[in-house]
């Protein structure tokens, strides 16, 4: 008897921004590191109905987007029981104030500053939250 075809092994990782380069970006940057990079059409409000369907290991939202805050959206994960835990990565190329920065640390959500983070830090940023460990820079091995 023939065996039912498999999904797809690989996390997904669900990629919320308006910026079509900097998401094409970041969907390269996922996949990459062998995840499925999966984008949002941010014009969608429901993104409950996306993370429950795709599942993924973590969400990275842009804070500022045009239809729909970011802000709002993880407000929308964070209070569904179902996407609540899902890690949430911040990247956005607004400033926050630290006051912001440590809400955002205490609720379990990373922030990362667009055009001040290094690809590295992203990608290790990504693994660890997914719950996988982070890559040592091949610039650390040498000596």
């Amino acid at each position: 008897m023939p065996k039912p075809a498999k999904q797809s092994e690989k996390k997904c990782i669900l990629i919320v921004e308006d910026s079509v380069d900097f998401s094409n970006l970041l969907k390269f940057i996922v996949e990459d590191e062998g995840f499925d990079g999966i984008q949002f059409p941010v014009n969608d409000p429901d993104i409950i109905k996306w993370a429950k369907e795709h599942k993924p290991a973590v969400i990275l939202v842009d804070l500022a987007l045009r239809r729909k805050a970011g802000m709002e959206y993880i407000e929308d994960l964070k209070a569904d029981p179902e996407t609540k835990t899902t890690p949430i990565i911040i990247i956005t190329g607004r400033d926050l104030a630290l006051k912001e920065i440590v809400d955002l640390q205490m609720r379990g959500i990373k922030y990362l500053r667009k055009g001040r983070v290094e690809l590295d830090e992203i990608k290790n940023e990504i693994r660890l939250s997914a719950g996988l460990k982070a890559r040592i820079p091949a610039a650390s091995h040498k000596k």
